[in-house]
């Protein structure tokens, strides 16, 4: 692309020896100088027109007022909020415009909006013209105020015939509109100081001429083509209404305005109730007598968290934003129609509904800090008054009517930069931190710690000033710091936000969340657990205090949970926790607060009472589950072993501890057979194992440094374990060696071998294990004891590879996917590999993938499966997207034969169906699931998409001669 010509350059007041290109990085930091120092030589037109007050769409006037006022004389947080922003790409003068064509002042480079490859434009230009706008308010520099109106001039000059609705314009396209559609605002709203008024390149004032074009070019277009409808589901419906919401009010349309006030907190004319967006339904009110409702008592419940927990987010900063948005306007709503309302009963949108928003808002919160929270399953039947709520997939999706969603849990890093909700309802609703404890632990927790304008995301650096954004900015949110209220400077129960850019990339335990307060203590510095005896004996004390009739939903297991983390599982990476202990315990790490579910084992020595870097990596034990977001710590042992919690730290990542980890070969806890009076001897496999240490050593067990090997000749029999750590004087690993030791040979095989499968195995696995089990007799006999003791481990290693032939699920059916090689999947024009575990896990909201062509299952060369039945689940919310589908059996992959008796039908419930009768006795290799009916699309935009929550294969799998 042609550089922009040099007029613009000047207009833009860039010298053309300084122009840059600058790329879209959503919120990463640079090397800046100095923000500018603060001018209080503009002001703010503050008017009140056709009942709409401006400049009011993204700011209050009078907080924005003090905003200033506060920055003049350096007060935090306002001056770390304005250096971060003032230090952000959308603040440099010095950038090109992303919709600017070549060679012009304020053409637009397109002029249609009809695909979303016009949405990072947008994004790119509205977000830096509202920056541009808010600086010269703050500084009074005229090259802000120019760079502002010259791009929003470039949008003013768009087609108003060239926008067509595109699939999901509504959810991408109206935060960036919003913050164009703001920077206008700002702009007509603020005077010309002396400097801008004497700007030499470029009439700065806002004309009616402006206003007619960004009005007739953008605005009304895009409110007509892309948010024209209040049906859209949830988050979706949001994004929609805010908007709608900043065009009304840039348009002085109060009859516009009233619309969207009620379409925000009720929307009670739509004609999709089941997935309304609006306040009070998607922050559902539960009730007591719901028999489903496992507290017994009325609640909020967030119901996109039953979705998945990244979507719930977009609800959240939605209804945060569109909340200040109506507030700044003065607006008070009826008490439960959510229309505009001056009764002496009416009510702010925050206590709206019994403070409904920040009810809802904290089940959020209170969830992805790791907390537990009442949760209703409305996909359940209740009774006759409460019954399900049952979606078909098109015009009611409810994909949220199930359990909780992990998916994302714990993601906060983000958002922790402001304390919005905590400070309307601490200074304007009148409730003190004390009862806002009690009623709102979560968003109280939110705002208590705050990672401040920079904060790490265990990757990079990042600056807040638009990190709410993905390369869309379709979040609303970065824009609340200019009008945090006065009254926070000098409160001590105000949120601190802190003033210095983080040195690290560690993560605090004192920001984690304390689940069982019986057993962590808080200090500034780090939380001290008591170790349990069992995970049985962990209570989540908050929970069971609030919801103290709940039996049914799980919550024992953890006495912390640490959020905000940014693991990359894509990847074996490591990570460290700074601890101490007084002595040894057992760390059980997972990703939720649940018993059994460990992805990882930690052993801890007794410090002595001094800190180290434990480090375990991202890979998972078999059958677990890991979240790359939140972790949560169960501490085992002696009821006298306290261990201290003070970081988490990345390894070898930005930010983090750089150093060479030390590794076992098998980090996995060994089980090691003995025999009684006989010596052993082994070398400690591993990379970098530097300092090698035993604690709780038996007698007459030696560790020879030099040479990495234990040496022990046990004198009795019975079982002792031993922990073997490594440490580079940085990090240190460490595992479990769990000594069985028995009279003779013979005991310790009869041992062993009661821990083989006693399922039929894959012939090779059959003949590895007969293999090792006929070597190991014969050592029992002949061999030395090192050998028996080697033939030992090889029998040990062939029990715990033996593949079962045909592993069964708890429902009897195939477990196809129990072992990495057992099955693939392909889909054609698919690239990415398929987890087949997702459609035998039980769980109808995991899920294949969406698909658009049939799925073939492949068992491998040597294999073929003999069905009787198939049972399908369709994922929850969707059965259109599984109805109609048949399976299909195959030898070659190529000819292909009807297999099940009919078509899965339109149902949320489990669907069996047979195998025709005169393929019983067929074997096949492939398996396709194929949709010859389909169902109703969703999504009209998204035609033809296939998917499936559970797949269960009923027969047996035959390895070929």
């Amino acid at each position: 692309m042609r550089r922009p010509t040099l007029k613009w350059l000047r207009i833009m007041g860039i010298s053309l020896s300084l122009i840059v290109s600058l790329a879209w990085l959503s919120g990463q930091t640079k090397a800046v100088q100095a923000a500018p120092k603060i001018d209080q030589s503009v002001t703010l037109n503050v008017a009140r027109e056709n009942g709409l007050l401006h400049p009011a769409i993204s700011v209050d006037p009078t907080q924005l007022q003090d905003t200033r006022q506060q920055l003049a004389t350096g007060a935090q947080p306002w001056t770390a909020y304005y250096e971060a922003m003032a230090a952000s790409d959308y603040a440099s003068t010095t950038f090109t415009a992303a919709n600017l064509k070549a060679g012009t002042t304020d053409t637009p480079k397109d002029t249609t909006f009809t695909s979303n490859k016009q949405e990072p434009n947008l994004s790119q230009d509205g977000f830096r013209a509202y920056t541009q706008a808010v600086m010269y308010y703050l500084t009074g520099q005229p090259v802000y105020r120019a760079n502002a109106l010259r791009l929003l001039r470039i949008w003013e000059n768009m087609d108003p015939n060239g926008y067509k609705y595109y699939a999901d314009a509504h959810i991408h396209a109206p935060i960036p509109f919003y913050y164009m559609v703001s920077a206008a605002e700002l702009v007509k709203y603020t005077t010309l100081n002396e400097a801008a008024k004497q700007y030499s390149t470029l009439d700065l004032n806002w004309t009616a001429t402006d206003n007619q074009k960004l009005t007739t070019n953008l605005i009304n277009p895009v409110m007509k083509q892309f948010l024209n409808a209040n049906d859209h589901y949830f988050n979706q419906h949001l994004y929609d209404v805010t908007g709608n919401m900043a065009g009304a009010i840039f348009k002085n349309d109060s009859a516009a305005y009233d619309k969207y006030v009620e379409e925000t907190f009720v929307n009670r004319n739509t004609d999709k109730p089941y997935i309304n967006g609006a306040l009070s339904h998607l922050y559902y009110d539960v009730a007591a007598d719901d028999p489903r409702n496992p507290t017994q008592q009325a609640y909020s419940q967030h119901l996109e968290m039953g979705r998945d927990q990244n979507h719930a987010k977009d609800d959240v900063l939605c209804l945060t934003g569109l909340a200040r948005i109506v507030n700044q306007q003065g607006t008070k709503l009826d008490p439960s129609a959510g229309t505009v309302s001056t009764a002496a009963d009416a009510k702010t949108p925050y206590s709206f509904l019994d403070d409904r928003l920040l009810k809802g808002s904290n089940q959020f919160y209170a969830y992805n800090f790791g907390s537990s929270v009442p949760w209703t399953q409305f996909a359940q039947q209740g009774n006759a008054q409460y019954p399900a709520w049952d979606g078909n997939g098109t015009d009611k999706i409810i994909d949220f009517g199930g359990a909780i969603s992990q998916d994302g849990r714990g993601r906060m890093n983000k958002f922790l930069s402001t304390s919005e909700l905590y400070n309307f309802y601490r200074y304007q609703e009148g409730y003190s931190k004390a009862q806002l404890t009690k009623l709102a632990p979560g968003i109280v927790a939110q705002a208590m710690h705050l990672t401040g304008p920079y904060f790490e995301n265990g990757q990079a650096l990042m600056n807040f000033w638009g990190s709410y954004s993905d390369n869309k900015v379709t979040e609303i949110g970065n824009e609340y710091w200019l009008s945090i209220p006065a009254a926070a400077k000098n409160d001590p129960d105000a949120a601190k936000v802190p003033s210095q850019k983080p040195t690290n990339s560690n993560v605090a335990f004192t920001q984690g969340q304390i689940l069982d307060a019986k057993k962590v203590v808080a200090t500034p510095d780090y939380l001290t657990v008591t170790a349990a005896p069992s995970q049985g004996d962990i209570l989540e004390t908050q929970y069971n205090q609030q919801y103290p009739k709940d039996n049914k939903t799980i919550r024992v297991g953890s006495q912390i949970a640490l959020a905000s983390l940014a693991k990359d599982l894509t990847k074996t990476t490591y990570q460290a926790i700074q601890v101490r202990s007084n002595g040894p315990a057992t760390i059980l790490v997972s990703s939720s607060n649940t018993p059994n579910t460990a992805y990882k084992q930690l052993a801890v020595p007794d410090t002595k009472g001094q800190w180290l870097n434990l480090v375990y990596s991202t890979a998972k034990a078999k059958g677990t589950t890991e979240s790359a977001y939140i972790d949560f710590y169960s501490v085992l042992g002696n009821a006298k072993t306290k261990v201290d919690f003070k970081d988490f730290a990345y390894v070898n990542q930005p930010g983090g501890i750089q150093t060479t980890v030390p590794t076992f070969a098998d980090p996995n806890d060994d089980d090691i057979y003995l025999v009684k009076d006989n010596a052993y001897e082994t070398k400690i496999e591993g990379t970098n194992l530097y300092t090698l240490a035993l604690d709780n050593a038996p007698s007459g067990m030696a560790l020879k440094q030099q040479q990495n090997t234990v040496t022990w000749t046990p004198t009795s029999s019975g079982g002792q374990q031993v922990l073997l750590s490594a440490s580079n004087g940085q990090v240190m690993v460490t595992k479990q060696l769990k000594f069985h030791v028995y009279d003779s040979r013979a005991d310790v095989i009869m041992a062993v071998s009661k821990l083989a499968p006693t399922q039929t195995l894959t012939k090779a696995a059959q003949t590895a294990l007969d293999s090792a089990k006929t070597t190991v007799d014969k050592l029992a006999k002949t061999g030395t004891i090192q050998a028996f003791y080697q033939g030992i481990q090889a029998y040990q290693q062939a029990i715990q590879q033996a593949e079962e032939l045909a592993p069964k699920l708890s429902d009897g059916s195939l477990d196809y996917a129990a072992y990495p090689d057992m099955a693939t999947a392909t889909v054609t024009g698919f690239k990415n590999s398929i987890d087949l575990g997702t459609l035998v896990d039980n769980n109808p909201n995991t899920f294949d993938g969406n698909f658009t062509k049939p799925e073939v299952i492949d068992f491998g060369a040597n294999y073929q499966v003999n069905a009787t039945a198939f049972e399908f689940l369709a994922r929850t919310g969707f059965p259109n997207r599984l109805q109609g589908a048949n399976v299909y059996g195959s030898n070659d992959g190529q000819s292909w034969t009807l297999l099940t008796e009919k078509m899965t039908s339109q149902t949320n419930d489990w669907e069996k169906i047979a195998v025709k009768a005169d393929q019983l006795d067929k074997n096949y290799r492939y398996l396709k699931i194929q949709v010859d009916q389909p169902g109703p699309d969703t999504d009209p935009a998204y035609p033809g998409i296939i998917t499936r929550g559970e797949f269960h294969i009923f027969g047996t799998r035959i390895e070929n001669n």
